[in-house]
């Protein structure tokens, strides 16, 4: 087998900051919980001194990357002394607003598989399914774990023994929270509580590993011949021919459905990455389950603020004047007293902010970015006020109504639901132009099990595992079917989402829509395919006719009467569609659909919508996609540099993947720093779509340091570069 390495991302993502150990108590909810920040280097100091001198405190959180330091919980008067401690550089108080997993599984219907039993009259639980997690490996000692945990391997280390990682700097939780979200059976219930869970550990310390780690682990597991695969993992490659990719896809041919999450590189296009990317996985992004955020209410427009990290808890009834104040220094902080502050973030620290506005007697400070998107602030201290972060848009959107006169504010309560997440990777996918992901499913503060406890944790890593039990729960119900077959009910029974209640998101956001179980678990009609790609389009004197061929299974004993219906119109494509038809019980029929596509009415862009092929008591949705014009994706993906092991001064490779032909590129590299110009390393023309690989020797070449690669490129009309910082010290192949 070739060796393909790049950097595993595992699909997960975090509000506030990224944690390397976790152990959460049940009875921590009965003290309380600060944050305190350790001088470099001294974690572990701290963490001694503070067992010796103060044993009733429950260190609950580590925290090493972003943060330095841990959380605790325990009394009042413990954790002022603690604060006291010469290595302490400083704390604040907890502030929680979330909700959890309770939420996201009745809410996809899971629940509603109680109703049904399987051909042995077993109740749907996904008992007797086999899932395997292609992930960090699993805590299968876990209470909620142990008695669903039936074997696995670690192609990490090459043994029977799948546990997470347990160093202390680089331990791993991914794969115990993937796993409890499909199948736990004790404290909290997932998916398919009953499903039977192997572990296969392909991502080592700190949640990395290789290509050849995942390929092996895809192999083992269809060895194994576990019914379903879940990976919440991936990496930046747009493109279908990935080796992980064309690995998923020949895992369902040989019967297994391989589920993989969509990525968290969104809201961008061309943002799904390998092996999400496979055109016979099932792709999943990630949406909001029902969640209350705080929230405030401005000339009756309803606002979500996202409190800060330290802040005082937000109440659902203050009410106020709200005014701007510029940056909250000092000098600018007159005539706010009782009153909501508004302010722009930068210039002074988010502490120096609120501290500024609490001095004068503000009631909440709302901060708001100096560039485009949502971000989350950090207090440190204790503050007695609220304050909280939003976009830069709706900031402007704030002063501008101040601007008009006096302005009262009231703060409130917001439900947010089936909105997808800005962090979830949009498609379509290069080459192909295939639609991914193929549907979206909860990923946003997802409560599930992790060594020595529970956490709520995002992305689309938390998505992938709600469909990955769903698919449990309809192979337990229908065990003879097909893999297309149980993809199809997922994918077309799915429900589209909106926009703010109104707009459709686009099927290269989207797929199909949210996952319901409820739907696909009653559904007994499936198609193949589950979308359509009508690929690329010119302009062109003629209309360009494009014909496709569905196969539509009835999967019931009594025979179905079908419709076709082009329920969402584009302009530019016309659809011909099969007339009402009758397909007998068990049976499949092949239709055709037939679209037109007038080139000239179209604009360049995407063009998307859904046919919908219903029985009396079904209605499945089948999205379709449609690029016109030259697609402007990126052009390098997965760059890659570093030193040749064994191979002398001077040796170094690089790897890069094209997802088309290009006319020609070139790798230059700068100072980090100065930006100044070091060498042109490389300059190719005409090289095909793919992986390239290829040694340099470079005897006069920086011998370490981080320094910037650029790679300028020419194809077709487009003329750009990508850009990426890279440690040249590293070993090419990390062992």
């Amino acid at each position: 087998m070739k060796k393909y390495y790049f950097k595993i991302i595992i699909c997960l993502v975090f509000f506030l900051v990224p944690m390397k150990n976790y152990a959460v108590l049940a009875n921590d909810q009965q003290k309380k919980v600060a944050l305190f920040s350790i001088k470099d280097g001294m974690l572990t100091q701290a963490l001694k001194y503070m067992g010796k001198y103060y044993p009733d405190i429950k260190v609950r959180q580590k925290f090493t990357e972003t943060y330095y330091g841990f959380s605790v919980s325990g009394s009042l008067e413990e954790l002022s002394q603690i604060a006291k401690m010469p290595l302490v550089n400083d704390f604040h108080f907890v502030t929680t607003y979330k909700a959890h997993v309770e939420e996201s599984i009745p809410f996809i219907g899971a629940d509603e598989a109680e109703n049904y039993k399987d051909q042995r009259g077993r109740i749907i639980t996904g008992e007797g399914i086999k899932v395997g997690i292609i992930d960090t490996g699993v805590d299968y000692r876990h209470p909620d774990l142990k008695s669903n945990y039936s074997g696995g391997y670690d192609t990490i280390d090459q043994d029977k023994d799948p546990m997470e990682t347990r160093l202390e700097e680089r331990s791993t939780f991914h794969g115990t929270h993937v796993a409890g979200v499909i199948a736990a059976n004790g404290k909290r219930k997932g998916v398919a509580p009953k499903a039977q869970i192997y572990a296969y550990r392909a991502l080592g310390p700190g949640g990395v590993g290789t290509s050849e780690t995942v390929l092996a682990a895809i192999e083992r597991a269809v060895k194994d011949k576990v019914d379903i695969i879940n990976l919440s993992l991936g990496n930046e490659v747009n493109g279908p021919d990935w080796p992980t990719s064309i690995a998923l896809n020949k895992a369902v041919e040989k019967g297994v459905l391989a589920i993989t999450a969509a990525g968290n590189s969104g809201p961008g296009l061309w943002t799904v990455g390998s092996p999400a990317t496979a055109a016979k996985a099932l792709s999943v992004g990630a949406s909001y389950p029902p969640l209350y955020f705080p929230s405030i209410h401005i000339k009756e427009k309803e606002q979500i603020i996202t409190p800060m990290i330290g802040s005082s808890k937000w109440a659902r009834d203050l009410e106020g004047k709200i005014v701007f104040k510029k940056y909250g220094d000092k000098s600018e902080m007159k005539r706010v007293r009782n009153k909501f502050v508004l302010l722009e973030r930068g210039k002074l620290t988010f502490t120096d902010k609120v501290k500024n506005a609490e001095a004068a007697g503000a009631k909440a400070v709302i901060v708001f970015n100096n560039v485009d998107g949502d971000f989350v602030g950090q207090i440190k201290g204790n503050t007695k006020i609220p304050a909280a972060t939003v976009s830069r848009k709706v900031g402007l959107a704030i002063q501008k109504e101040i601007e008009k006169g006096k302005t009262i504010a009231t703060t409130g309560q917001e439900k947010k639901v089936d909105v997808l997440a800005d962090f979830s990777s949009r498609g379509p996918v290069t080459g192909t132009w295939q639609m991914k992901p193929d549907l979206v499913a909860p990923g946003v503060q997802i409560k599930s099990t992790i060594p020595g406890g529970y956490l709520s944790l995002q992305g689309t890593s938390m998505a992938s595992p709600h469909v990955a039990g769903a698919a449990a729960l309809l192979k337990q119900l229908h065990p003879n079917w097909s893999m297309d077959d149980l993809k199809s009910v997922l994918v077309n029974t799915a429900t589209p989402l909106y926009k703010n209640n109104k707009t459709i998101y686009h099927s290269y956001e989207q797929g199909a829509g949210r996952l319901d179980i409820d739907k696909a678990l009653e559904t007994e009609t499936t198609l193949y395919p589950t979308s359509l790609s009508l690929g690329v389009t010119k302009k062109a004197s003629a209309p360009i006719e494009k014909v496709f061929t569905v196969r539509v299974s009835n999967k019931s004993n009594k025979e179905k009467q079908v419709m076709t219906i082009n329920n969402q119109q584009v302009n530019g494509i016309k659809w011909v569609l099969p007339k009402p038809f009758t397909i007998p019980a068990n049976t499949s029929k092949s239709i055709k659909l037939h679209a037109t596509v007038d080139t000239k009415v179209l604009k360049d862009g995407f063009y998307d919508g859904a046919i919908t092929i219903s029985t009396p008591d079904e209605r499945l949705r089948m999205p379709y996609l449609l690029l016109q014009g030259e697609p402007n994706f990126p052009t390098v993906m997965g760059f890659h540099f570093g030193r040749v092991k064994g191979k002398g001064k001077g040796s170094y490779k690089y790897e890069l993947y094209l997802p088309s032909k290009v006319e020609e590129f070139k790798i230059a590299v700068f100072e980090a720093e100065t930006f100044r110009l070091i060498d042109v390393i490389d300059q190719q023309k005409n090289s095909e779509r793919g992986i390239i690989k290829k040694e340099l020797v470079l005897k006069n070449f920086p011998k370490s340091g981080i320094y910037k690669f650029v790679i300028f490129y020419k194809r077709k009309q487009y003329e750009s570069a990508t850009e990426s910082y890279v440690n040249v010290s590293k070993i090419y192949v990390e062992d």
